[in-house]
């Protein structure tokens, strides 16, 4: 961004940018912008700071940012500020975080070498932009925890927000136009000192926000679980979560607890005003879910978990992060009020109290939920069982879209590029807004290695483990844009990195024809399957889990030939697409010499073994040789038969599940499987999830984006529209009626809005835009054309 009036990226002076303790600190920054009168015009201000920053306006939040990205890349949130601005004196100010560059942080958090705050605007007719006429000052009041404090029960710690909170540092007023002491505060310097005469740019590349603001909505608790034996009571708790004008008083000495719920698992920022309660200590937990008591508080390394009914809390025990706060008021009367900087992922949470002196009245406890704000389209009318596992999909895919998609929302708040294939594809069920969906094939391109491969997860503030084949599934992504879209431009965009990631795998084909061994430092991850489970303690750390024996022995594995294979066919689609005849071809004929070579070396007559020389066979191979093609017809039938007669083979944990669904699809035996198959997301829906796991191997995150799947099933599968061409300009319908007797369901593609229904014994029709081909339609079946009302590239439903 070029035009920034001036505006300078200013800091704290003498900022000290490292500790070997702490992941990052907090500073503030304000200025006071007097106004003749309140404007009546739109006042735009743009701002971005490094790492995170909430923006206020005469102490009402209006801005939190800026959108996760990477430096290249750096954005910037543009706010109309004009409904917080008055006669007078107003005051602007931000809170911002800096994760230090010497620690990883948040490791879904990128960071520059140096910090800095960055804004600027008109305020009705004032020009107001960052310089050293900002006041500034270190937040004293918050510490973010160590990872030396971090309970391993939880696993690694790929989150360093948790908080250590003293009030009684805290700024009064700061962010507001009242009166505050600002007599330690200190004027702003530039982040970034030019240096004479070098051709140096600024560590951030500016660039304007592509995705919407994430809405902030207030919410209330359901109630009150379980508390201690002392006073207050249960109902008490209740009736203050329901807002029902009740406050709860601790009195002074005591040591309390209360467990309180949400209706589901939620992802929202905590809100807690308290008043009196001098010295009193507050310790809240937020948790998942209940589960097994493993008789320990903490863990230095993971303990094994097992988690059953959700909501069993006579019997189960909460696990998980802690922000401890210190209260310092006197004064009975006065509210203080805690927020923790950045959003908490729960469905319970555990609020321990100890007081001292004084009584502690606790006034209010709320949450704002936030994510991202999907706009769903896709309407269906199905039985209410179905339903119950739509809804719940549709949660879990929410929770897992907030800057970037990401696989789970309480432990890592990543976004891997596997994960990310299936929750883009689940998106496009729902939604004709793809600009999140863009945004994490840009990103994933942009983290291109040198040897060919993309970052497994990205942005990420670390150099980490690399899993080659998660690259592929970004082909993927590529191609699912390409059929539901239909965009020639973002396909030739992205085209070249495609071909550098092929060139890695071809690299590694060894003499037999199969991509052999991976270099050392990267995970050759397939599944989290119970038999493939290793210990992340070994020498090898957690590359030695989720691996097939056979890889291990000799480091060659089917699967990864397979899953090469048919993503090389799929990017031939992309290159037909764009007219790239050539390389069609190349693709092609690689996929048919991977294909040949595994059937040679992995095929024992009944199943594809999971690599030359291997007796150990697992469901992953039998549907990537499926998927492939490495058998077709009625051998590609009779193959996933045995498969799903199986008893004891390793089979697809819920990562995974969905290519199974695809095998069965491609079989013809989907019909026959399917309820089989949804035993699944019944059982967690039977063990009280609000959203769908990450697997039954761990008991890890109960929420887990590729667990969504059902989306893609019941849309495409049981309601059968799917694209036949690029850019969903051709229908290939194929309903299953005989898992629905009967539905209905709008979906809207890019060029209008489509309805498929039937009733029981009746005809089925389906109603599409003008100028929508039907490559397929069931016998008997009615196609009706209709007119639609288009906005620009965007569907207007009428």
């Amino acid at each position: 961004m070029d035009n920034r009036n001036g505006a300078k990226w200013i800091w704290l002076p003498h900022f000290q940018d490292a500790d070997p303790k702490l992941p990052g600190k907090f500073v503030l920054f304000r200025k006071s912008v007097s106004l003749p009168s309140s404007p009546t015009t739109p006042c735009l201000i743009h701002v971005s700071a490094d790492t995170r920053y909430r923006l206020y306006v005469n102490g009402v939040s209006v801005a939190f940012g800026p959108c996760k990205s990477y430096p290249q890349r750096w954005f910037y949130e543009t706010i109309d500020i004009t409904p917080h601005l008055h006669a007078g004196t107003n005051v602007i100010a931000a809170k911002v975080l800096r994760f230090f560059p010497a620690q990883t942080g948040s490791t879904s958090m990128m960071k520059a070498n140096v910090p800095g705050f960055i804004l600027w605007g008109e305020v009705g007719g004032v020009k107001v932009v960052t310089d050293e006429n900002w006041l500034c000052h270190e937040d004293e009041s918050i510490e973010l925890k160590s990872r030396a404090e971090w309970n391993y029960i939880l696993g690694p710690p790929f989150l360093s927000l948790d908080e250590r909170v003293d009030l009684s540092k805290a700024e009064s007023n700061w962010h507001s136009s009242d009166s505050c002491d600002l007599s330690r505060w200190k004027p702003a310097v530039p982040a970034v000192p030019p240096v004479k005469m070098m051709p140096v740019l600024e560590p951030w590349k500016l660039h304007e926000r592509p995705i919407p603001l994430l809405p902030e909505v207030p919410q209330k608790f359901v109630g009150a679980l379980r508390t201690s034996d002392s006073s207050p009571a249960l109902q008490e708790w209740t009736d203050l979560l329901l807002g029902e004008e009740q406050h709860v008083v601790v009195q002074a000495g005591q040591t309390v607890w209360v467990e309180i719920e949400a209706s589901t698992l939620t992802t929202g920022f905590l809100e807690f005003d308290f008043s009196g309660g001098t010295e009193t200590e507050v310790a809240i937990l937020y948790a998942e879910s209940y589960e097994k008591d493993l008789n320990v508080d903490s863990s230095p390394f993971p303990l094994p978990r097992l988690k059953g009914d959700r909501r069993d809390w006579q019997n189960g025990r909460l696990y998980g992060n802690e922000d401890h706060v210190v209260l310092h008021n006197s004064d009975s009367e006065q509210s203080k009020r805690y927020e923790p900087f950045w959003f908490r992922t729960f469905r319970f949470i555990r609020l321990s109290i100890v007081t001292q002196s004084t009584p502690l009245t606790i006034r209010r406890i709320a949450y704002r939920e936030t994510h991202y704000p999907l706009e769903i389209t896709t309407k269906v009318d199905i039985p209410a069982k179905l339903n119950g596992i739509w809804d719940t999909c549709i949660r879990t895919l929410k929770l897992c879209m907030h800057e970037t998609y990401e696989d789970c929302p309480f432990y890592e708040q990543n976004q891997f590029a596997m994960d990310g294939r299936l929750q883009l594809l689940f998106t496009y069920q729902l939604s004709r807004d793809d600009r999140l969906a863009r945004k994490t094939i840009h990103e994933f391109y942009a983290s291109r290695r040198d040897d060919g491969l993309l970052e497994t997860n990205y942005p990420v503030s670390m150099r980490a483990i690399n899993i080659p084949q998660f690259s592929l599934f970004w082909v993927l992504m590529l191609h699912d844009h390409m059929m539901h879209f239909g965009d020639k431009g973002l396909v030739r965009r992205y085209i070249g990195g495609v071909d550098g990631v092929f060139q890695h795998f071809e690299e590694r084909v060894n003499r037999d024809g199969l991509v052999g061994a991976f270099d050392e430092e990267c995970w050759a991850f397939v599944d989290w399957v119970q038999e493939w489970q290793g210990d992340p303690r070994g020498p090898k750390g957690i590359r030695e889990m989720a691996v097939p024996p056979i890889y291990k022995r000799t480091g060659v594995a089917a699967y990864n030939s397979l899953l090469y294979a048919m993503v090389l066919q799929r990017a031939a689609e992309l290159c037909m697409f764009i007219a790239r005849e050539d390389t069609t071809r190349e693709y092609r004929q690689r996929a048919d010499a991977l294909n040949e070579a595994v059937v040679k070396h992995c095929f024992n007559g009944t199943f594809f073994v999971d690599g030359p020389g291997a007796e150990e066979i697992c469901e992953h191979t039998q549907v990537f040789a499926i998927l492939s093609g490495a058998t077709t017809g009625e051998e590609a039938t009779r193959l996933m038969q045995r498969t799903m007669e199986h008893k004891s083979m390793p089979r697809c944990s819920y990562a995974t599940k969905f290519y199974v669904f695809r095998a069965l699809s491609k079989t013809g035996l989907y019909e026959d499987c399917f309820k089989g198959m949804m035993q699944t997301w019944y059982k967690m829906s039977e063990q009280n999830l609000t959203t769908f796991a990450e697997d039954d191997v761990g008991f890890r995150s109960d929420c887990h984006g590729w667990s969504a799947s059902p989306i893609y099933e019941i849309v495409a599968e049981l309601h059968g529209v799917r694209p036949a061409r690029p850019g969903f300009g051709v229908i290939d319908l194929r309903p299953r009626r005989k898992l629905l007797e009967a539905a209905q369901m709008r979906f809207s593609i890019p060029k209008g809005v489509t309805s498929v229904q039937w009733e029981k014994d009746g005809g089925i029709e389906l109603e599409a835009a003008e100028d929508i081909d039907v490559e397929y339609l069931p016998p008997g079946a009615r196609l009706k054309k209709i007119m639609c009302t288009r906005t620009g590239q965007r569907t207007s439903l009428e």
